[in-house]
């Protein structure tokens, strides 16, 4: 294996033992040196100063040149000093008065010579030359060396360990998680190669992260790409249900306003049964255009919250009003408990509100066969209100409770045959109880009936006393001949419009699009205009900035939109170019004679969409 493969505390210990080994050698060989050269120095000067002082006491000896008795005295200093090799003493003459010992080479590597004067009342009388081993000195030394080696090395050798655990603790452990944790980040299962070391690992740790990061980089690019494309989709959709929309209305303002011109006629017995028929049909695929409308509105967030204050207990009963009839020709009781015990100003959006409870109660009455359905209003702590729509119908599995309020969805297939509907109302009661802050919960038993329980929270308090009586609106007369201009392209409509508004006293001139309407304005004096949006030639939204700057006539007169465009756009532009006031088509007469009357007799005033 090659060194560069191997793991990183293994060449880690080889180096430190290696750099250990080496390090101890050149210390134990410094030390050799200077210990060496001191520790012969010191001892030169000891032997020389020791040996200066036995000299002395030779000086009377080498005066008296008694040689024997000098002989004797060396002879007996060798046996105390046993590296001694050879002593020579002589007089100032030259003369050897005294010797012990052989003479060494004077380049014998081994020996240590010197000369000491010998001295007589501090004048010399001759001198003594001594040579001593320096075989037993240098064991000495040596085995002095390699202690301060051993002890080197063993100081280097725990200096290392004690580096190495730091460094494992440190560097080789956090490395090791490192690339554990790099794997991990990089989304790979790959065990750690134990033929690689820990450095090597972590470069291939930091590649696999990187092409993690370069994955990741075109995943973005993709999601960017998707979400455009979602966004792209989401506006087409939007625009397609717009025009859907407007495709659609257009014909069923024909449809129903033809309906209740029918219905003011004296018909056969089968006819206005047939009349029935088609109306509720007309109301019901209205209904549920508006259900889709209202889906595609809260799915991207286009729907706004229109807060007020209302009497939330007229609200409920007059939701239940709407189906009283209903009710009675299926035998169902229809039932409101009011636990609230007095009267509460509720405020929130009281048309999503009141459009769920229809949904609701109208969903309990169309699956409730006998039995009764009822409305429960109650206090929710700390603030808000508890509504149940209660019903004795024919229940929810508990398997399909999850999905009901799913868009589209309905508990099998059978029940769009056999009760009607998309599946669509309880899908966007859900969803506006949430827009509102709320929750809407479920609670049902096959054959037993169901429960939806709404929690709202919403500021509740008394209303302020009040002695003022309003008085019922009174069906509108024309006290004169009021004079319309209806703007509108589709023959069926204007057809319709135009009979509705006879029938109701008023004198009616079309115009089929925005250029005759100018010229019908600039020629003759209206009380107001019906105006459509989507025409040829001129829409409604360029001739109404034209007919406010034409005359003084065209600067007041009320101009309303009376047309299929529903959206939330479609308003606000119509009250930006200065129309007054907005009628979706389909319009019921009711509707668009409650609106007529409302603007006779004023001026242009920019309508609060």
């Amino acid at each position: 294996m090659k060194f560069s493969r191997l793991p990183l505390w293994f060449k880690y210990v080889t180096l430190v033992l290696m750099l250990t080994a080496g390090l101890s050698y050149v210390a134990g060989e410094a030390i050799r040196s200077f210990e060496k050269r001191y520790l012969e120095q010191q001892l030169d000067n000891q032997i020389k100063s020791h040996f200066s002082a036995l000299a002395t006491t030779f000086s009377g000896d080498v005066i008296a040149q008694k040689s024997g008795f000098l002989n004797e005295k060396l002879e007996q200093l060798a046996v105390h000093y046993p590296d001694l090799c050879y002593v020579s003493i002589l007089n100032n003459n030259g003369l050897e008065v005294g010797q012990w010992g052989d003479r060494p080479h004077d380049d014998n590597p081994m020996a240590l010579n010197f000369t000491n004067n010998v001295q007589h009342n501090s004048e010399r009388v001759g001198s003594m030359r001594i040579s001593l081993s320096k075989k037993q000195m240098l064991q000495e030394i040596n085995m002095h060396v390699e202690k301060m080696r051993m002890y080197t090395a063993a100081t280097l050798l725990s200096l290392a360990g004690l580096i190495y655990l730091l460094s494992q603790v440190l560097i080789i452990s956090p490395i090791s998680r490192i690339n554990q944790r790099l794997l991990s980040l990089a989304h790979e299962d790959t065990k750690l190669s134990k033929g690689q070391d820990e450095l090597s690992r972590l470069d291939n740790s930091v590649s696999m992260l990187a092409r993690h990061m370069k994955r990741q980089e075109d995943r973005e690019i993709e999601l960017d790409q998707a979400r455009e494309a979602a966004v792209s989709a989401n506006i087409a959709k939007s625009q397609f249900i717009a025009t859907m929309s407007h495709e659609i209305r257009t014909p069923m303002n024909a449809i129903m306003g033809a309906l209740d011109i029918l219905k003011e006629e004296k018909l056969p017995d089968h006819c206005e049964t047939l009349t029935e028929m088609a109306d509720d049909a007309a109301n019901l695929l209205l209904s549920q255009l508006n259900d889709i409308l209202d889906y595609s509105k809260i799915d991207v967030g286009a729907l706004k919250l229109e807060e007020t204050e209302f009497d939330i207990s007229e609200l409920g009963k007059s939701v239940l009003a709407l189906f009283e009839t209903a009710a009675k020709e299926k035998g169902i009781t229809l039932t409101f408990d009011d636990e609230l015990n007095h009267r509460f100003l509720a405020s929130t959006d009281k048309g999503k509100l009141s459009q769920v409870l229809t949904n609701l109660v109208g969903n309990a009455l169309k699956f409730t066969k006998e039995g009764e359905v009822e409305l429960v209003m109650s206090h929710a702590f700390p603030k808000g209100v508890f509504i149940q729509v209660r019903d004795s119908g024919i229940g929810i599995e508990e398997a399909y409770q999850s999905i009901i309020f799913e868009p589209f969805t309905q508990k099998d297939a059978t029940f769009s045959r056999k009760y009607g509907g998309v599946g669509m109302g309880l899908a966007i009661s859900s969803k506006l109880v949430e827009l509102l802050g709320g929750k809407m919960s479920l609670s049902s038993k096959v054959e037993v009936g169901s429960e939806f329980t709404i929690h709202l929270p919403c500021q509740m308090h008394y209303p302020e006393e009040s002695a003022t009586e309003y008085e019922a609106r009174q069906p509108y007369r024309p006290v004169r001949e009021t004079r319309i201009l209806l703007v509108e392209d589709n023959p069926a409509n204007q057809l319709v419009a135009r009979t509705m508004l006879e029938r109701s006293g008023f004198n009616v001139v079309t115009a089929n699009n925005g250029r005759e309407a100018i010229e019908a304005i600039s020629k003759e004096q209206y009380e107001m205009v019906l105006m459509d949006l989507q025409m040829p030639e001129m829409d409604g939204f360029e001739a109404c900035e034209v007919i406010r700057t034409l005359n003084e006539h065209g600067r007041t007169l009320p101009i309303l939109a009376m047309t299929a465009n529903v959206s939330d756009q479609d308003k606000e532009k119509c009250k930006r170019v200065g129309m007054d006031d907005f009628l979706a088509k389909p319009v019921s007469k009711k509707r668009m004679i409650d609106v007529i009357s409302n603007w006779s007799g004023r001026k242009h005033l920019a309508f609060d969409a």
